[in-house]
């Protein structure tokens, strides 16, 4: 089996964002394998619980920087979030209760949509964020 990880093709340029993104990527894998190996449950919850926490973290960095530069594309990616935060609602009560194949399915649904988010939305507001910064060094 293929465990999820952070790869430097995940890399948005923006190095507070690219930590945080290895964080939720570590601790995605890591409930990957959890899930997988069949970990005690109070393991399983442990890892989940920090992928929420860091993932709600990072999102409200995100969410935060976008809207202190008052970035065009802000609905349209927190919209993405949003997405994000309904799905791990969905399957954490679930997965607390023992339901393994909830977590797969979440494993599933995070390793597209981190991929996807990073690749495109997050290098988008990274370029952004970039030129945000170069504009006020002139």
């Amino acid at each position: 089996m293929h465990f999820f990880r952070w790869r430097k093709s995940n890399t948005v340029f923006i190095p507070a964002f690219d930590d945080e993104h290895q964080t939720i990527f570590h601790a995605t894998g890591e409930l990957q394998q959890a899930l997988h190996t069949r970990a005690p449950l109070f393991e399983v919850h442990e890892i989940l619980h920090r992928l929420i926490a860091c993932t709600e973290d990072h999102f409200a960095h995100e969410e935060k920087l976008m809207r202190g530069t008052r970035y065009l594309s802000f609905d349209w990616h927190r919209q993405q979030h949003e997405t994000a935060r309904k799905r791990l609602r969905q399957f954490a009560p679930l997965i607390e209760q023992g339901d393994r194949e909830a977590g797969h399915q979440l494993i599933e649904f995070l390793t597209r949509w981190l991929e996807d988010h990073t690749a495109v939305t997050d290098r988008m507001m990274g370029a952004y964020l970039r030129n945000q910064e170069r504009a006020q060094i002139r």
